[in-house]
């Protein structure tokens, strides 16, 4: 009778795994070298696109850090001198009063 069946219980398959951080750079490593590895074609795609577009997050160009320095350090000037003129001197109270028509 199908009223009274009992259906099975479900099987639960549940795998183990482990990450190994170090293993994970070594395979990375011996990739970009071309040597044989475990990784699997997703991975080495992702490694060969990351290497091709530049997107490594742990390289910078020494250029580049230089660049980017420079770039805060002048824009931290502009901000800082506009602050000046805007609160420590007069014409901005000039600026003010003139626009108000005072």
């Amino acid at each position: 009778m199908g009223f009274f069946y009992k259906h099975k219980p479900k099987g639960f398959n549940y795998i183990p795994r482990y990450y190994d951080p170090q293993k994970d750079e070594w395979e990375k490593k011996k990739a970009e070298a071309g040597m044989n590895t475990s990784l699997s074609h997703e991975e080495e795609l992702r490694l060969q696109m990351r290497k091709k577009w530049g997107t490594d997050k742990n390289a910078e160009d020494p250029s580049e850090r230089r660049y980017k320095t420079l770039r805060a350090i002048i824009i931290g000037a502009v901000v800082v001198v506009a602050f000046y003129f805007i609160f420590c001197t007069p014409m901005f109270t000039n600026i003010i009063a003139g626009l108000m028509g005072k």
